[in-house]
C-alpha cells in the first residue's frame, strides 16, 4: 500500500464540545472514527437525559452500559486513551 492510500484510509476526528473546543484530532482509520464518534454521541445522550423530567432509572443504567461497552471497542481499537480522555472531559463539564 502506498503512504498516499494510507493517509486516505485514515479520517481525522474533529469533536467539538459546546463551547467550540476541539477536543480530539488525530488520525483514525474509520472504524475508530466510527468507535469515538459513538462513544461522544452517547456521553450526549446520557447528560441529556439526566434533565428528562421522564427520567427513569432503568434507561439511565442501560445508557451507562452502551457508554461502557462503546469504551471496551475504542480500547480494543487502541484509541482508550482518547476515549478516556472523552470520558474525563464529561466529569469535568458535569
Amino acid at each position: 500500500m502506498s503512504a498516499s492510500q494510507d493517509q486516505a484510509d485514515q479520517e481525522t476526528a474533529r469533536n467539538e464540545n459546546p463551547r467550540g473546543i476541539t477536543t480530539i484530532e488525530q488520525p483514525l482509520t474509520p472504524l475508530q472514527f466510527h468507535y469515538l464518534s459513538l462513544l461522544q454521541r452517547l456521553i450526549a445522550v446520557k447528560n441529556s437525559y439526566q434533565a428528562d423530567p421522564n427520567f427513569e432509572p432503568w434507561v439511565m443504567n442501560a445508557i451507562k452500559k452502551a457508554v461502557y461497552s462503546s469504551l471496551r471497542d475504542c480500547i480494543e481499537a487502541n484509541i482508550g486513551e482518547s476515549a478516556k480522555a472523552l470520558l474525563s472531559r464529561e466529569h469535568q463539564v458535569n
